[in-house]
């Protein structure tokens, strides 16, 4: 009996450290920091995602302060809304091959429809591999 490869849903993390686009752009670099995640998926006020915001994100905010001021907004005017969306159904050796074309992204956005349901790391990838060779 074959067993199927391994999906995004059975490894990506339901806990996607998501923001709204509507916090304070200082409270989401907070929550950032405190969960000790690099980026986090944005989502309006139904659910549909509509950007990451990124430490690079913030950094570049940060860097636009004058005389220690810090800027202030909303997490929409800072977001960047390209961003890389994947289903929980694709298997996880095709989503290994997406994270290799880009380099940039440490996590990818799970969603069904233009729902977010979770996210997967580099990090899943490598442990959906590793079990998978375990049990070879």
């Amino acid at each position: 009996m074959s067993i199927g490869l391994p999906t995004v849903r059975m490894y990506m993390d339901s806990n996607s450290h998501a923001l709204s686009a509507s916090d304070d752009i200082l409270v989401a670099l907070r929550r950032l920091i405190s969960e000790g995640v690099t980026d986090a998926p944005v989502v309006d006020a139904s659910g549909r995602v509509v950007g990451m915001l990124s430490e690079y994100d913030c950094m570049n905010m940060l860097a636009k302060g004058r005389d220690g001021d810090l800027p202030r907004g909303l997490v929409r005017e800072f977001m960047a809304s390209d961003y890389t969306a994947v289903s929980s159904a694709m298997d996880v050796y095709y989503v290994a091959g997406l994270f290799l074309n880009d380099r940039s992204h440490r996590r990818f956005i799970v969603i069904d429809g233009e729902k977010l349901i979770g996210v997967i790391t580099r990090k899943d990838i490598l442990r959906a591999v590793m079990s998978r060779l375990k049990g070879s």
